[in-house]
């Protein structure tokens, strides 16, 4: 085992060769906000026929898909609907679960989790030795190379082919999750992050193993080189487990995309998402950190999140959230991930799976279960509005951010649709508040300019479209009366406003570089909006915000001073989807 200074030595020189060819503008994908709202799923919504209704609130699936079920016999695949070993009929259908997503418009991440019987009992992904080399894992590597001939891009001859059917090159799917929840705590035994590296380095591209006779199709990438490998869905906030595996991984970094879940609570209660204590900036920021700095240009996901709704007397799960509240949550959260620089996030999940339970996740579903009729709950409508509303929204900004109002706070979002009409996302909350209160705010929405035309959409329950109310546009100021449920307004834009969406640079400049102690950073804000200017060490550990506010358009100067010691560091300055760095010396304190 490597010694805990050899670890950090690794981590430390991945950080720095990353960040020499990432100094310059790093300008983040545009994001549509169909794009980005995601749900998790299972093959339930086909069985029960609630597929259609989850199409109308997300157009991106977490789809929880069991080894187990898949391959109940070894080498059995149960995805076409003739195989019937072991069972005797050929449920789960899988195929023709994927035929209607796709038909539905919905992109589907596949999550492999779990393991049938017959590859052992421990939670890890190995079915022989111990989890320690590549070649216990062929069960699952099999799996898995096997699932991405199926539903990937490259057609495949069909002696190399495990399934009844033969069928190869679907062109369904591009983005493999290759487990869940690695870094688990509550089972044993423990699926270590160097086993667990070892895996992900074969599952990537078959790293460590050879295709044979008996295992043809190995690793996701190699059998299929423009499918994306998401990394399995970590537990932990901490970065600690990520940072065992580049370490253990000879300075490879095996998979395309960060995962990460999170959910606002304290073990007891749930919270509100933009808690100061247990909200997701609280769970994640660090995290999201160490990732911009250390790994750069790659995706993060968010792929769990949520809260249960049942009530029963004064019991109730730890994120629990009354039905109202939980619509607002919901909403609000993609926002607040938009905002931290997630590039998809997913609600967990789609349908409760026991509606009347007070077991943590049985009731956070946006459908009850079947023994409830299957009810839509105030969240799901929310979630339908917003899509119909700005799913073709691209996201330019972040006009608010925790602005103060009083003993409120503001939140207001920037995008713009396919018609060149502007929208916000505007809602306020009590400072400090751990659930939403029912407080509301007057305010004055100021737009800078007069448009032609501007209305409100506000999210109701039992309504897919929301309640739309036309203003009376007279200036270029719009009173609204802000709430815990997030508005959306829409409006016509200018010339102006539509040339301010070009995402210029911010020409950050930090001199004298290298310094003996003090710095000045300078840079130009190119219209008033939320910015953040951090200082970051070479091993992503966040050293100092020199600000965070909404800063207005023009020139802005800060002194950097005071740093824990001489050496490397960062700096950063971010603002809705473009971010600079700029590396600055400091030889000594």
């Amino acid at each position: 085992m490597k010694s805990l200074n050899s670890i950090k030595k690794n981590i430390t020189l991945l950080v720095a060769c990353f960040f020499t060819t990432n100094l310059l503008a790093q300008e983040k994908p545009d994001i549509k906000m169909s794009d980005f709202v995601g749900i998790n799923s299972n093959v339930a919504s086909y069985d029960q026929k609630y597929l259609p209704d989850l199409a109308r609130c997300a157009k991106w699936m977490r789809e929880y898909h069991s080894w187990g079920h898949y391959e109940v016999a070894d080498n059995y695949y149960k995805w076409d609907n003739i195989t019937t070993v072991p069972q005797g009929y050929t449920w789960p259908d899988h195929n023709k679960f994927m035929d209607q997503c796709k038909a539905l418009g919905i992109n589907v991440l596949i999550d492999v989790l779990d393991k049938p019987d017959w590859a052992g009992t421990a939670r890890g992904a190995y079915s022989k030795g111990d989890g320690t080399k590549a070649a216990d894992y062929l069960d699952k590597l099999e799996f898995m190379g096997q699932l991405v001939a199926r539903y990937g891009s490259v057609k495949y001859d069909k002696s190399l082919l495990e399934t009844a059917d033969k069928v190869s090159g679907l062109n369904y799917i591009k983005y493999y999750e290759d487990d869940n929840e690695p870094d688990y705590t509550w089972e044993t035994p423990l699926w270590q992050a160097e086993k667990y590296a070892v895996y992900c380095n074969a599952v990537h591209d078959s790293y460590g193993v050879e295709p044979s006779e008996g295992y043809p199709l190995l690793g996701i990438k190699s059998v299929d080189s423009t499918a994306m490998h998401v990394l399995g869905g970590l537990a932990s906030n901490t970065t600690g487990y990520l940072q065992k595996i580049l370490a253990a991984s000879n300075g490879r970094v095996p998979f395309d995309v960060i995962n990460i879940h999170t959910y606002c609570t304290d073990s007891r209660n749930g919270y509100a998402p933009e808690n100061e204590n247990y909200g997701l900036e609280k769970n994640l920021a660090t995290f999201m950190n160490w990732c911009k700095t250390t790994l750069p240009g790659m995706p993060v996901w968010l792929t769990e999140f949520g809260w249960d709704t049942y009530l029963n007397g004064n019991t109730h799960s730890y994120v629990y959230a009354p039905a109202q509240q939980q619509a607002n949550y919901i909403i609000r959260s993609y926002f607040v991930a938009l905002k931290m620089g997630f590039e998809k996030a997913f609600l967990f999940m789609d349908k409760d799976p026991d509606s009347d339970n007070t077991i943590q996740y049985s009731s956070s579903g946006l459908i009850a279960d079947q023994t409830s009729g299957l009810a839509k709950k105030p969240s799901f409508y929310y979630l339908a509005t917003l899509q119909n509303t700005m799913g073709d929204a691209v996201f330019n900004r972040v006009v608010s951010y925790r602005e103060a109002a009083g003993s409120n706070e503001v939140f207001c979002f920037e995008f713009i649709n396919s018609r060149q009409e502007m929208i916000y996302v505007l809602w306020t909350r009590l400072k400090g508040s751990k659930t939403d209160s029912g407080t509301t705010l007057a305010y004055s929405f100021d737009l800078g300019y007069q448009p032609e035309y501007a209305n409100l959409v506000t999210l109701k329950d039992k309504d897919l479209n929301g309640v739309k109310t036309d203003f009376v546009v007279s200036g270029k100021s719009i009173p609204l009366t802000l709430t815990e449920t997030p508005q959306i307004v829409v409006v016509a834009a200018n010339k102006t406003a539509l040339n301010s969406l070009r995402k210029p640079s911010f020409g950050l400049q930090v001199f004298p570089n290298p310094t003996n102690g003090k710095a000045e950073i300078s840079f130009l804000n190119p219209r008033k909006q939320q910015v953040k200017v951090a200082v970051y060490s070479p091993d992503g550990r966040l050293e100092k915000i020199i600000t965070e506010a909404v800063l207005e358009e023009g020139q802005h100067k800060f002194s950097l001073q005071h740093l824990s010691s001489p050496g490397l560091y960062f700096v950063t300055v971010t603002s809705g989807t473009l971010t600079e760095t700029k590396k600055v010396v400091f030889s000594c304190k």
